[in-house]
This record gives structure tokens, C-alpha cells and sequence, in this order.
């Protein structure tokens, strides 16, 4: 039985050639967004109590995105910011939330 080894390149690991030719990321900076708060009841949990999201409409790349916000009766809406996952130079923060 004959037995080869390939090296691969793992999380965004490139070959010198290939980070040549990108052209770098620009910084797009932090940008205030829109959020709100979403109940739900989670089916996992055993206590029966409504969760939280924070449902974000995402500055940079024109989805929403969705943070966890523990407890519909107590949600952490404390000032946060996060990163796009499509645009990861992109931070958003959302200083207001609608309930």
C-alpha cells in the first residue's frame, strides 16, 4: 500500500502567489444600526421561559444579523457592537433597540 502526503491550507492560509494578487481590505469603519428584540420560546430549555434575540439590520452588507439576548423579560440590551461576517472590517453597534 503506498501512502502520499498533501499539505493543505486551512483557515484562509494561502500560497505566497495568491495573496499577491488580492487586493487588500479596506477598513470600512464602525457604523450605528438599526436592532430589535425578538421573543421566542426555546424548545430546548426545560424552564419553559421566552428568549431573547436582537435582530440587527446589518449596515454593510444589507442582511440581519442575530445576537442572543437572553430573557424576553429581562434581555441584555446593553451597548454592544459587533462585526459583519460578510464585510469583517465592517463594525457595527446598535444604540437604540425598538421593542
Amino acid at each position: 500500500m503506498n501512502s502520499t502526503t498533501t499539505v493543505l491550507s486551512l483557515f484562509g492560509e494561502d500560497t505566497e502567489q495568491d495573496t499577491e494578487t488580492r487586493p487588500p481590505r479596506a477598513h470600512l469603519g464602525m457604523r450605528s444600526a438599526a436592532a430589535r428584540l425578538v421573543a421566542y420560546r426555546d424548545t430546548q430549555a426545560d424552564d419553559g421561559e421566552q428568549r431573547a434575540l436582537l435582530v440587527v439590520d446589518c449596515p454593510f452588507c444589507d442582511h440581519q444579523h442575530i445576537h442572543p439576548a437572553g430573557l424576553a423579560d429581562k434581555p441584555r440590551l446593553c451597548p454592544r457592537h459587533s462585526r459583519c461576517v460578510a464585510q469583517p472590517t465592517g463594525t457595527y453597534y446598535f444604540p437604540a433597540v425598538q421593542q
